[in-house]
Parts: structure tokens; sequence; C-alpha cells
């Protein structure tokens, strides 16, 4: 070990040294501590050692955002069966509404609902479809607003 130059001081400067950004008098001073300590000198010639890439066990991960956009797409289909039901609820909500303000309901209503209730089974799927499609378009707008805010 060089007395002048401690060993810790050495090491913090041999990548800078390799890399040529020391001032001559620096560099005169680690060649002269190298020359002199053999585990500077050690270090030094471990740096100098290509790394093999290849050979190395590193698993890199190609999309570090998998899970985000797992739960993007699952809570995508949750917003879309949510908008379905409430808009299936739409029609029968109306019935109930116009029940409600007549203060009742008479027996031809319910004669006529127990013929035609597939017509408003039908209309609440027609309903929900459309709630659910204008939902998934307002969803893929917005991320298209979101990608060309990013650009």
């Amino acid at each position: 070990m060089n007395k002048e130059l401690p060993c810790y001081i050495v090491s913090d400067l041999l990548p800078f040294y390799q890399e040529g950004i020391l001032s001559e008098q620096t560099k005169e001073d680690i060649d002269k501590h190298i020359n002199e300590c053999k585990t500077c000198k050690k270090n030094m010639d471990t740096m100098k050692m290509p790394i093999d890439v290849k050979t190395t066990d590193v698993e890199m991960k190609t999309t570090p955002f998998k899970k985000v956009k797992f739960y993007q797409k699952v809570l995508t289909i949750l917003g879309a069966f949510i908008a379905f039901v409430f808009g299936a609820c739409y029609p029968v909500v109306r019935l109930g509404i116009g029940v409600l303000a007549r203060g009742g309901i008479t027996d031809y209503q319910i004669e006529r609902l127990k013929h035609l209730w597939y017509l408003l089974a039908l209309e609440c799927c027609f309903v929900g479809a459309v709630v659910c499609v204008c939902y998934l378009l307002l969803i893929v707008l917005i991320r298209k607003l979101i990608c060309r805010k990013r650009v």
C-alpha cells in the first residue's frame, strides 16, 4: 500500500483512470500506487476483464407493466358488465316509475305483461347492449386521447 494515496481512494478513482479522464498528476499517483500495491493492481485487472453478457443469468422482463395491462383489461370488462346491467335496468325502472305515478298496476297491465314479458326482456338486453357499447367506445376514445398526449 502506498502511504501517500490510500487504497479506498484508488478504488474510487479506478473507473475514471480507465476512462482516461483524470489529470496527469492523478494518473501518475495512481500508477505509482498500482505498481506498489498488489490488491489495487488485482482490482484494476479485474475491471479490465470483458463481461460476457450472453452467459449472465439475468432475466430480462419484456413487459414490465404486464400486471397493469391485465388489471386494465379486467376493469374494462367489469365496467362493461356494470354498464350492461344499468342499461338493462332502465326499461324496468321506466315501467316501475309509470306504475308508481298511477298509484298501482291494473289487472289489464298484469295480463299484458304476462303475454309480452319477452318484449320487456328483449328491450332490457337491447338497452343494456347499447349502454355497454357506448361505454367501450368511450374507453377507446379516452385511451386514444391519452396516447396522443404522451407523444
